[in-house]
């Protein structure tokens, strides 16, 4: 069994069906990754690494975790904060607007709890993302630093997703400098095609794997949205197409799901190739139902277990 840690931030999400009417449900970048991997490889064991606070929404949280198999060890309760939370609405074509509010989200606070309970942390690979990154004050993306430099020295496998979000950051400056440093550590790495046109200006795939090419990555898997997935493995560079949506719903976790399938296959032992065409089928499916996680049965009908 493949033992996968994945941190980050699990919110509270309100999504309006109507003027008057808002469905509730738990997600996050990270989070709907976990998801979905558990749900493409069920004999994987999924950890998610957060905290949370001692309120009701995030028992329901825990609740909804055990409900998705994912394993709750590292999980820690805050006192003094609680879930952060977001409200999205999508325009006609299935694309979100956001609204936050997660300045006293409880997983800022992961690494201050993590070190405080003197909790090791152990797995085959570990997952996060420039989003994780974002929410921590330096001091504890420090700490991440260091757990994710012990896991390296013991065998674990690192994988990093940039997901660039302007307002998370102080400065483009400071988002370049963590994202750099979060290169420099991963083995395999899902750059987006907007999130690096956003932050560093580049235009093609091309140009993101010239950028990377001194990171010393095994594996770069980049997601260009409807011109396909390109990859480079060594130095040898193969371009995956998506699969074609007659009506997208809401894009929400477009990239999330990806990420999911694809890390499902490549745990599997698919190649690369095969694996992002899965990764590729997992999101052509999500963004056909509203929200970022979708129920279980409809995910069932549509995507084959590994």
């Amino acid at each position: 069994m493949k033992r996968i840690v994945i941190y980050g931030e699990c919110m509270v999400e309100l999504r309006t069906e109507s003027a008057q009417t808002l469905t509730k449900s738990y997600a996050g970048d990270t989070y709907n990754s976990a998801v979905y991997l558990k749900r493409c490889l069920p004999s994987s064991s999924v950890s998610f690494l957060t905290a949370i606070g001692a309120d009701f929404l995030s028992d329901e949280l825990m609740f909804n975790m055990g409900e998705n198999e994912i394993n709750t060890d590292y999980v820690f309760r805050s006192v003094s904060r609680n879930l952060g939370l977001y409200m999205i609405r999508n325009d006609e074509h299935g694309e979100r607007n956001f609204a936050y509010w997660r300045s006293q989200s409880a997983a800022t606070q992961t690494f201050t709890l993590l070190e405080e309970t003197k909790t090791s942390i152990h797995c085959d690979w570990f997952y996060f993302s420039g989003i994780s990154i974002a929410i921590l004050d330096v001091p504890q993306r420090e700490s991440l630093f260091a757990v994710i430099d012990e896991l390296a020295k013991n065998g674990s496998k690192i994988v990093f997703d940039p997901n660039y979000r302007a307002s998370l950051w102080d400065t483009k400056e400071d988002a370049q400098y963590w994202t750099e440093r979060a290169y420099q550590v991963s083995d395999l790495t899902f750059p987006g095609a907007d999130d690096h046109l956003m932050l560093y200006g580049h235009r093609t795939a091309d140009d993101i794997f010239s950028y990377l090419a001194n990171k010393n990555i095994d594996e770069i898997v980049v997601k260009n949205g409807s011109v396909g997935v390109h990859i480079l493995e060594g130095k040898e560079q193969r371009i995956v197409p998506v699969e074609r949506v007659e009506q997208v719903i809401d894009t929400t976790a477009a990239g999330d799901a990806f990420n999911g399938g694809y890390l499902a296959a490549r745990l599997s032992g698919k190649k690369p190739v095969e694996s992002a065409s899965y990764g590729a089928k997992v999101a052509a499916t999500v963004i056909t139902y509203p929200g970022a996680i979708i129920p279980l049965i409809d995910f069932n009908n549509h995507i084959p277990t590994l």
